[in-house]
């Protein structure tokens, strides 16, 4: 059975219902009582900006029936628009918030003066009378939360997501190394024995740029292991600060710059590892989105998890910043924000010499930087 939603006792408490509801309705944390009791408030009891307009909207709250045993009328609400028009800045939409019961009468007088002002260039006028407004109260869970639990904004949900340093902001110093590379051609020498593994002189040296200027922090290789000291490497520390436990979260870091390279960090130990290991974060590649996504789906109050490592590699010489959005999707909350990495890149050369059997013009590249400069080939 659906449960009825009483009407507030006093108009102090329904004003303050409606600034509460609007203020979610709106996405409006600014939103303000204007004035205080005996004072000319110019028909605006609250007032505030909603979320994407640039205007202000007014709510008009009136108390009657119950402690009033006084009806809303065409003449009161005439009279409150006049008072409306004089508020400065210019409102875009006034709402009459009733906890009189809904009357058609009434309804349709309002609606034709909405359409009179719309034409004229004047402000909306819209009204909400208490049966609307008590589905508004069950369709937004702050003010459900306020009215009928009694526990005056006890939910509050807020997280706080920040890198590994324990900051939004984090610098690193990656090393480049530009190569200037000559190509010289070597006729092969054809063996039979290695001819089922043969790769083409196109996909070796595709293959040794790919692995020259990957993200990757560190790679097993059959004869050692190689440090990579161009890539930058993080990870992301989401903690739950509010008062009530998150449901079904996960957070997305939008990668998006084309001035680097991004990856999770590989989690294998030596060449070849065969373990297979589980990582909670992923990319999806289309929107250039990493999704963090733990298998506990509920992350209560004070906890704190942590995403697996992530790697950067610029690909360019200049210093830049890496600004990264980030978004937290949980049931019943939703959360913006962005992370930094600041890329002060150092540059250092090389020049070497490279033998395939196919032909290719010089070129330069910026590949990692692995702790030495190599002699030339």
């Amino acid at each position: 059975m659906k449960q009825q939603i009483l009407k507030p006792e006093n108009w102090q408490d329904f004003e303050e219902l409606c600034k509460i509801l609007w203020g979610e309705i709106w996405e409006c944390p600014e939103i303000k009582k204007n004035g205080r009791a005996g004072q000319n408030q110019q028909g605006v009891d609250i007032y505030g900006i909603p979320k994407s307009e640039t205007k202000y909207f007014g709510i008009q709250c009136k108390g009657k029936d119950e402690y009033t045993k006084a009806i809303l009328t065409e003449k009161e609400i005439s009279a409150e628009i006049e008072k409306a028009k004089n508020f400065k800045p210019f409102l875009k939409k006034l709402y009459f918030a009733t906890t009189a019961n809904k009357d058609e009468r009434l309804e349709e007088f309002v609606r034709l003066k909405n359409v009179d002002h719309i034409e004229s260039n004047l402000l909306e006028v819209h009204l909400f009378s208490w049966e609307d407004i008590a589905y508004l109260i069950e369709q937004n869970k702050r003010a459900n939360d306020w009215y009928l639990r009694k526990i005056n904004f006890a939910t509050n949900f807020k997280v706080s997501v920040l890198l590994d340093n324990g900051d939004d902001f984090k610098k690193f110093k990656p090393i480049l190394l530009k190569n200037y590379i000559k190509y010289k051609y070597q006729e092969e020498k054809f063996d039979i024995s290695n001819y089922r593994y043969h790769k083409s002189p196109e996909t070796q040296r595709e293959d040794r740029i790919k692995i020259d200027t990957e993200p990757q922090p560190v790679r097993h290789f059959m004869n050692g292991t190689s440090h990579n000291k161009s890539s930058c490497v993080f990870f992301v520390k989401l903690k739950n600060v509010g008062n009530q436990q998150l449901e079904n979260f996960k957070l997305y870091l939008t990668f998006e710059d084309n001035c680097y390279v991004s990856e999770r960090v590989w989690k294998s130990q030596m060449f070849l590892d065969a373990i297979k290991y589980e990582y909670n974060i992923k990319w999806v590649r289309e929107t250039d989105d990493l999704e963090f996504k733990t298998h506990n789906e509920i992350l209560v109050q004070n906890d704190e998890v942590i995403s697996d490592k992530i790697c950067v590699r610029p690909t360019i010489e200049e210093p830049f910043c890496i600004i990264i959005p980030w978004k937290l999707v949980s049931k019943d909350f939703t959360e913006y924000g962005f992370l930094h990495l600041e890329l002060n890149t150092e540059i250092r050369e090389k020049h070497s010499q490279e033998t395939y059997s196919s032909y290719f013009a010089d070129e330069t590249i910026l590949q990692n930087y692995t702790g030495k400069i190599d002699s030339d080939n």
